[in-house]
């Protein structure tokens, strides 16, 4: 979650983006002309509701976004990296989050959400491969619980 904090604070400073929350349509900040298929975000977002309200609320942003990728020409402005990678990720090694009380809360971890912005200046993971994922979250699950969570825990 903090990587996509950092990522998607270096794309409000780059456009200009004037939200007061990281989850919205960066897309429309990026090209508003581009836009997912309706029918598309509809069918997403329905199957997405198992991942609870704020992963329905992020799918047409996600889409959205995509759709901007897949636009001919487009090019990430030098130093940026894909804002969404990361919260894909935690979608895709069933992840989850929803906010409350100004926090993302991901299960047995809460990250603030106030200060997102001042993350643009932090380096970037190492690497988002899944060995690299699977140390994080082992050494984490560790560091909280004093053995490791998960499907190998």
């Amino acid at each position: 979650m903090l990587e996509y904090f950092r990522r998607v604070a270096q794309w409000s400073d780059a456009y200009g983006c004037d939200e007061p929350v990281p989850f919205f349509d960066l897309a429309n900040y990026v090209d508003p002309n581009v836009r997912a298929d309706p029918e598309v975000i509809q069918e997403t977002v329905r199957r997405a509701a198992e991942g609870g309200w704020n992963a329905e609320q992020v799918v047409p942003f996600v889409l959205n976004w995509a759709a901007v990728r897949a636009t001919l020409g487009f090019v990430f402005p030098e130093g940026l990296e894909d804002p969404f990678e990361p919260l894909l990720l935690l979608f895709e090694r069933d992840g989850g989050f929803h906010t409350s009380n100004g926090y993302a809360e991901m299960e047995f971890l809460s990250v603030p959400i106030a200060k997102w912005r001042e993350r643009a200046s932090r380096p970037p993971l190492p690497s988002l491969d899944p060995a690299a994922l699977d140390e994080i979250d082992r050494a984490g699950s560790m560091r909280q619980f004093g053995y490791v969570m998960g499907p190998e825990g």
